[in-house]
């Protein structure tokens, strides 16, 4: 009997030694985290001076995207919805760079013009495929800070021109 109980305490010390380890390793800021995120190669600092703009947005740079919808994402929230289209055709994206606030919901219309193009978020661990004139979508929370460059993966890749970038501002 006591050689039981030994053994069930050594059990029950072992799941709980796990348990700890296992929550020491998985924080926020711990040196596993962010090693992840200085080592990225789609992700760097939001460089300055960025504008995220609105609806009704002019004189905005041609490849800015500017939403077609900006309105509360939830009832009582300060994060917006905004939904934005982006186009693939010859090769490139367009436009390029989609703009948002931390918090905010981000809904992209991505549509294949001339051909069929994949659009890869690897941040948001998400991808689209679409055939000749197939619009699909993909929708996410912006979840921290960041430029985060998005590409097409069957057209080359990082190393292809057909790539963008999300920039996620800081609320201020």
């Amino acid at each position: 009997m006591e050689k039981n109980r030994i053994i069930g305490y050594a059990i029950v010390f072992l799941v709980v030694l796990l348990v700890v380890v296992g929550y020491i390793s998985g924080r926020p800021g711990s040196k596993k985290n962010m090693t992840k995120e200085q080592t990225s190669p789609t992700r760097s600092e939001v460089p300055s001076g960025i504008v995220v703009p609105d609806q009704n947005a002019t004189n905005t740079p041609k490849d800015i995207a500017v939403p077609k919808v900006s309105i509360p994402a939830a009832p009582g929230v300060t994060s917006l919805l905004r939904v934005f289209d982006i186009k693939a055709e010859k090769g490139v994206f367009s436009p390029s760079t989609v703009t948002a606030y931390v918090g905010d919901v981000i809904h992209v219309n991505f549509t294949a013009v001339d051909k069929g193009y994949d659009i890869t978020f690897p941040d948001y661990g998400m991808k689209q495929v679409a055939g000749k004139g197939e619009t699909k979508v993909l929708e996410f929370q912006a979840g921290s800070s960041g430029k985060f460059t998005y590409y097409c993966n069957s057209c080359g890749g990082l190393d292809s021109q057909t790539k963008g970038y999300i920039i996620i501002v800081p609320k201020t």
